[in-house]
């Protein structure tokens, strides 16, 4: 089952208030039911292709909805053998939709506002969360935590339904960018925390969960190659230099030079050469541990001089 699925199912499996059933039937129904006209008069397709959500809608609807429901199954063969489950409503369809503020019987066209005039803020709130909900199940998708591309998205048939939503959901601050594709406008946010957040505004708490686990954990899990990735980098450039600077020595040595080197280079020279991975950390405290004191800035000038000498054998 895909992330975004689980999401779904869980929001269906809350308690709601009347009031928030009818919102929530309110944007499912928007974007996801097909009106199809009949001989027996207007009928009403609702369809998921998973079984929990369409229950969860048959439930919900019953308590509202009066009239008869049919149930079906429909087995897709192409591709892949999935099923989609159906629920059709077949009688007083247009009064119930006009009744709960769906559908404008007049223009023929769904209503794309919320009906909220008569309820205070706080029920404002509740029942826009619930409509999201609605619509989120109805067309809304989010990727998996376990992938790097945080994506959620509300996708569109018509122009004005997105900007509409953007619009609202922008009052709770949701920045939801938009774009056309297809001839769909899908209004998609992309920042971790804001999925986060969108999650718990359709109060999602377990998924809101799993998807900052799985993020925390990839997090660590990233800093933990990042530091490990900077040791190896350290430890290969200490190689490197450690390497050069013992051929300069050598080099110094081979000469008959190395009485022209302080007496502090002379020892660090010698330390070098038992120890050539050494840091330059390492080298302070090996210095140290022989009576000399001196810092990493001073064991960096001392190999400097070294490197200037050795760079005049020859000349």
């Amino acid at each position: 089952m895909s992330f975004a699925m689980e999401v779904k199912e869980e929001i269906l499996n809350h308690t709601f208030t009347e009031e928030q059933k009818i919102m929530l039937l309110s944007g499912f129904i928007k974007y996801n039911g097909e009106l199809i006209y009949t001989n027996n008069g207007a009928a009403l397709k609702l369809t998921s292709n998973s079984n929990n959500v369409i229950r969860n809608i048959f439930s919900i609807l019953k308590t509202i909805y009066e009239g008869n429901i049919e149930i079906s199954i429909i087995q897709i063969q192409k591709l892949r053998r999935n099923k989609i489950y159906q629920l059709m409503l077949t009688e007083n369809v247009i009064e119930f939709l006009t009744k709960h503020h769906i559908y404008d019987s007049l223009t023929s066209n769904k209503i794309i506002e919320m009906n909220l005039e008569r309820y205070d803020k706080k029920l404002k709130q509740e029942l826009t969360r619930a409509y999201t909900s609605g619509i989120f199940i109805a067309v809304g998708s989010v990727n998996s935590p376990e992938t790097t591309n945080y994506h959620l998205e509300l996708q569109f048939k018509e122009e004005n339904s997105a900007i509409y939503i953007s619009k609202i959901l922008k009052k709770h601050s949701f920045d939801f960018k938009t774009i056309t594709k297809r001839n769909k406008t899908i209004c998609y946010i992309k920042k971790s925390i804001a999925v986060s957040d969108f999650l718990k505004f359709m109060d999602a708490s377990i998924s809101v969960m799993k998807f900052e686990n799985t993020r925390i954990n990839r997090d660590v899990s990233n800093n933990i190659n990042r530091m490990i990735n900077i040791d190896i980098y350290n430890q290969q450039k200490s190689s490197e230099t450690g390497s050069k600077q013992i051929q300069e020595i050598e080099l110094i040595q081979k000469n008959n030079l190395i009485s022209e080197l302080s007496p502090k280079a002379q020892v660090l020279s010698q330390i070098r050469l038992e120890n050539p991975d050494a840091s330059f950390s390492e080298l302070e405290y090996l210095m140290n541990e022989k009576n000399i004191a001196i810092t990493k800035s001073g064991i960096s000038n001392l190999f400097k001089i070294i490197s200037k000498l050795a760079n005049t054998i020859g000349d």
